[in-house]
């Protein structure tokens, strides 16, 4: 995607009103994931109102589009036109079943919406994007965390072991629930997907932290140097290895005390340098002078 790209396309299809600049527009939609359901009605809806014999074999993909738009926007006259001419057109299409799935969903029918995408999922488990909108209709009903919604989750993993995205739906709802433990053993999985990402890193060492314990602060301490090892100017790594310093030497004041000391000069030396660098700030003065007693307090 060329910078300006979307915009020059979201101005022509605004300005000509014509068919090739609403299509180019919505097509460029689809390709990049663009997900403005506002201008896909107001575009898709042109074309389907004025143009659709001209669209050929394209206009099932437009009304798909202006459909999940429609159930988005909740603009129910588009959803059920659209949903009427792709069921006429391929009545037995998965793709379409799941469709109506989310037809239900846009109505707050869970029920009817759980018993679409089970029968799918009975004919063909190896759809992943049907099991993605099942725990989201577990999510939705309860509008937040539900032990229905980890268990189809949990489900899911156990077929599709790798799907990074999902262990972090996963991990997010463990932390909505307060269960700590088992996000981080997501996280761990995250990591172990991505060793280098310092998202995974961090969030998994802040979670052991977060628990406390020896254990859980020694392997914290040592994520944590990580991602200072990774980047060492990172404010979120720094004074989180700064955390668990303190908090190991307040829980074992006698075991490894001159290590801890060399451990929280190191993070005090390396935090005042990088605030130090930004240029007149007021909260880089406060942030040093915080850092100079803890120094000496360590002391």
């Amino acid at each position: 995607m060329e910078p300006g790209e979307y915009e020059g396309l979201v101005a022509k299809a605004n300005k000509d009103k014509s068919f090739q600049a609403a299509s180019d527009l919505l097509q460029f939609m689809r390709t990049h994931k663009v997900h403005q359901p506002e201008l896909v009605l107001l575009h898709g809806g042109e074309l389907l109102c004025n143009y659709q014999r001209r669209l050929g074999n394209e206009v099932w993909t437009v009304l798909e589009q202006v459909f999940v738009a429609a159930c988005i926007a909740g603009h129910e006259e588009w959803r059920d036109y659209c949903i009427r001419k792709l069921k006429k057109q391929w009545p037995d299409s998965i793709r379409v079943r799941r469709l109506e799935g989310l037809q239900k969903e846009s109505l707050k029918q869970w029920k009817e919406a759980k018993e679409i995408y089970n029968k799918i999922i009975e004919e063909k488990p190896e759809d992943t994007i049907t099991r993605k909108r099942q725990i989201a209709v577990c999510k939705q009903e309860t509008k937040g965390p539900s032990s229905e919604a980890i268990e189809k989750i949990n489900e899911y993993l156990d077929v599709f072991c790798t799907d990074a995205e999902v262990w972090h739906e996963l991990a997010e709802l463990y932390i909505e629930a307060g269960s700590l433990s088992r996000a981080a053993y997501c996280f761990e999985e995250l990591v172990l997907s991505n060793p280098r990402s310092m998202y995974h890193i961090l969030t998994y060492a802040e979670l052991l932290y977060s628990q406390g314990g020896s254990e859980n602060l020694e392997l914290s301490r040592k994520y944590f140097s990580l991602a200072c090892y990774q980047d060492d100017k990172c404010l979120r790594a720094l004074w989180g290895l700064m955390a668990v310093g303190m908090a190991l030497a307040e829980k074992d004041k006698q075991n490894d005390k001159e290590k801890l000391v060399q451990l929280l000069t190191f993070c005090n030396k390396k935090l005042q340098k990088v605030y130090s660098e930004i240029p007149k700030a007021k909260q880089s003065g406060v942030a040093i002078a915080m850092l100079k007693d803890v120094a000496a307090s360590a002391a």
